[in-house]
């Protein structure tokens, strides 16, 4: 290994990079400190993981364990979404282009190179869906045992999924999302068990990979904004992580601005960031279509809370109802995307109603998760769908073909 160690993010105390628990004593989370960073300097090669070696812990690549994951293209989100946003020229990173059609598969190679480099054969992780379907993915590809502990309302199109791919799943009923994670880490140390969550360390460290992609497909220049759907913590930490590294390194001139967007009815970071505060109100008892955002009092959150002070981040909760109307639209513009993700084309479009976001701003959005993952939710959505008998066959699409263009309004 490199000399890499495990830090708390409030109060600095050090751990080893090897440490089972993802928490700190203290409950804060902890984050990967490289040495050197500040002297890092790319290198050639075909993939990120070889050009950015020079800033991640592990002894090597492993392109091995790799199933082709980030290289997501950043487009351009087209008229009909910037004109919704009130932003010119907005941006999507899209990661459902990864393997199992999430960004969580930037943090499984990561997990996976940690297991390999480490010897272990079994891991274990906590998931709401997408990210125990990319650890079951990424596990069968290092030849990694892997339990799956969720909540039994994950869709049955998830949980498949995982199951496909060999992994042992376990559905934990009665208990809240948060209440499950915390008893589920918490036999980490005692059975001498990696369970990786979404706001683990070393996740976060394949997370900063979307920032140095965004960093190359930008030509060095930095967005004002990025825009990305939170539940645990670690993707928005990651990202951060990545340009923080970057500006440490002289390669960028500033950080981007976050944007935590959450589903209005669980809301516990965007609520507490909007009232500038340092602590989190947990939510219970929620309902909402944007299922892969669950934590209602993620753990370790309050180190994201202080960075949304200390570096100006903003946040916004989307209805139910703009959900929805959000996901439409993006379906319109080309990008069927899951209620989760959908999140961030409303607080957007509010933000920029407040006038927190200007028009002018570079805003770039990350599309986190396909709309395949919950079809469910698909069919509330008013669907153009005709059945036709054959000999009706002429007819039928003679009716259509007179009918105007489906308008995207």
């Amino acid at each position: 290994m490199k000399s890499a160690y495990l830090r708390s993010t409030l109060t600095g105390i050090e751990y080893p990079f090897a440490r089972l628990e993802e928490f700190a004593d203290n409950g804060e989370s902890l984050e990967v400190a490289v040495p050197g960073v500040e002297g890092a300097r790319l290198r050639p090669g075909a993939r990120a993981w070889d050009r950015f070696a020079e800033f991640m812990p592990f002894e090597g690549a492993h392109p091995e364990l790799s199933l082709g994951e980030g290289a997501t293209p950043l487009v351009g989100a087209g008229p009909l979404l910037d004109e919704y946003a009130g932003v010119d020229g907005l941006l999507l990173k899209n990661e459902t282009m990864n393997p199992t059609w999430s960004f969580k598969d930037r943090g499984s190679i990561a997990c996976s190179i940690m297991a390999a480099e480490r010897g272990e054969s079994l891991t274990a992780t906590i998931s709401t869906g997408n990210m125990g379907q990319s650890m079951a993915a990424y596990g069968a590809r290092a030849g990694l045992r892997v339990l799956v502990f969720l909540p039994d309302y994950a869709p049955r199109e998830k949980i498949l999924a995982m199951a496909v791919h060999g992994a042992t799943v376990i559905r934990v009923g009665g208990a809240d999302y948060t209440d499950m994670k915390t008893r589920v880490l918490g036999l980490s140390s005692r059975l001498g068990l990696r369970i990786v969550s979404g706001n683990g360390p070393v996740r976060v460290e394949g997370y900063k990979m979307e920032a140095f992609e965004l960093f190359e497909q930008l030509a060095g220049e930095v967005p004002d904004f990025i825009v990305v759907p939170t539940s645990a913590c670690g993707h928005v930490r990651g990202i951060f992580k990545g340009y923080r590294e970057l500006l440490a390194a002289g390669l960028v001139p500033r950080l981007p601005r976050m944007v935590v967007a959450q589903a209005a009815a669980n809301s516990p970071l965007a609520g507490a960031i909007a009232r500038g505060s340092r602590r989190i109100t947990p939510f219970k008892n929620f309902t909402t279509i944007a299922e892969a955002l669950t934590s209602g009092n993620p753990p370790g959150g309050e180190e994201l809370l202080d960075k949304a002070l200390e570096f100006g981040w903003l946040a916004g909760g989307a209805s139910e109802a703009e959900i929805l109307e959000s996901q439409r639209l993006y379906a319109r513009a080309g990008f069927f995307v899951e209620p989760g993700t959908a999140t961030t084309l409303a607080v957007l479009r509010s933000l920029r109603a407040s006038g927190a976001i200007k028009r002018g701003d570079r805003v770039v959005i990350s599309l986190t998760g396909s709309g395949m993952k919950d079809m469910e939710v698909a069919g509330r959505h008013e669907l153009d769908i005709h059945d036709c008998a054959i000999g009706d066959l002429e007819r039928e699409v003679e009716s259509l073909a007179r009918r105007k263009s489906v308008s995207a309004s």
